[in-house]
């Protein structure tokens, strides 16, 4: 989209001209002079009008690229990059209020580390009374004591912009301009305080639709992915590594012997019994690996980056784990559990495959053909059928 000018508080309107009487303050002015002036004046307020109606309709589109956004990733990128660059600023920073790290545990876990430098979480709303001193109210100012509350940058005028959703606070925006009177003190802040309006009610938005959509690709039982997420997963995985020629494994995990669990212990401590094996997967992977329940007793995990010998590592370590655990049943007997384990992995520069389509099914059919040997030669092993 087009560049956006200043917003209309920011830059000057077009005056209305001063008859050649009026300047010079001496005989009143004659009919043509009174035709003239009335000409210039009508011009004039011409000018101003569409003036106004062109920075209307740019901020009017401005704030909808803001709803537009389509998920919590795009919106922070509009508000740190595209709102910097088509407002002409130096600096914008965004401070969201999360006291239980629950939006960033959610973002994490549907996008991994967003990496916006500028995207700061405060654990209570104390750290936004902290920027704002005394009232959480609009300030515009080009004091040094203001300027550095942003981060060291090249502003000269500052605006700091609570955003809030009805009588809550969540959060804080700031933006910075070189321009010494960008945001002086005796400017009106109507624009800006429109616009955090609309921001506000854009991330509540966006929060509340990753919660939605997280929770369509999780499964609730054990809180891993659910199948779903995996596919999606690997075949984003499978693109990134075809263009990074960087290894790809994956595992598939099934639970030896789990319908006598929940034929000798009922279907409660087999619940409790997939959700220990989730619980003990989780800190042995990375934050890029994945983790799903594919269905039933059977887990994948997906390893980006990661080669043969030590997905086949990272299988025996869960293994172990998973053979070591005692789980409780519903009268305080314990028992344990062991699992079998297939591994496949593809490399770019091992193999060709027509597409993604047929390098996910290589990679679940091989990783199928393992746990199938594991079975076979006794369970509770980890097995590799090689690539053919």
């Amino acid at each position: 989209m087009d560049k956006f000018d200043k917003p209309e508080h920011f830059a000057s309107r077009p005056e209305l001209p001063l008859s050649k009487q009026q300047a010079r303050g001496t005989q009143a002015p004659s009919l043509a002079d009174e035709n003239n002036q009335l000409k210039a004046t009508i011009k004039a307020l011409i000018e101003s009008a569409r003036y106004n109606q062109k920075t209307q309709d740019k901020f009017y589109a401005l704030e909808l690229y803001f709803l537009e956004a389509d998920s919590y990733d795009s919106l922070v990128g509009r508000i740190l990059k595209d709102l910097k660059r088509q407002l002409k600023l130096t600096q914008v920073e965004l401070f969201l209020i999360d006291p239980l790290q629950e939006t960033q545990q959610l973002i994490t876990e549907i996008y991994g580390q967003l990496g916006y430098k500028h995207l700061f979480y405060c654990d209570s709303i104390e750290a936004i009374k902290a920027i704002y001193s005394d009232e959480i109210s609009l300030i515009l100012s080009n004091s040094q004591e203001d300027i550095a509350k942003l981060s060291p940058g090249m502003s000269q005028s500052v605006a700091l912009l609570p955003l809030r959703r009805g009588n809550h606070i969540i959060g804080s925006l700031h933006l910075g301009s070189r321009d010494h009177e960008r945001f002086h003190p005796g400017l009106g802040g109507e624009f800006l305080l429109h616009l955090g309006s609309i921001i506000s009610a854009c991330i509540e938005s966006s929060i509340n639709q990753e919660r939605y959509k997280h929770l369509s690709l999780i499964d609730l039982l054990t809180r891993a992915k659910n199948r779903r997420f995996f596919f999606q997963a690997l075949g984003t995985e499978i693109a990134r590594s075809k263009r990074s020629l960087k290894p790809l494994s994956c595992l598939f995990i099934d639970i030896d012997h789990f319908k006598a669990v929940n034929d000798e212990h009922g279907h409660l401590t087999g619940d409790r019994a997939l959700r220990s094996v989730a619980d003990a997967i989780v800190p042995l992977l990375r934050q890029s690996d994945v983790l799903a329940r594919f269905g039933g007793e059977e887990f994948t995990v997906l390893l980006p980056d990661c080669d043969l010998r030590q997905a086949k590592e990272i299988a025996e370590r869960i293994r172990d784990k998973v053979s070591l655990m005692h789980i409780a049943n519903d009268t305080d007997q314990t028992f344990q559990l062991t699992v079998s384990i297939g591994v496949s992995h593809w490399q770019q520069n091992q193999q060709h495959a027509d597409n993604n389509e047929t390098l996910q099914k290589h990679l679940i059919r091989q990783a199928d053909k393992g746990v199938y040997q594991a079975k076979k030669d006794g369970r509770n092993c980890v097995r590799v059928v090689e690539n053919r």
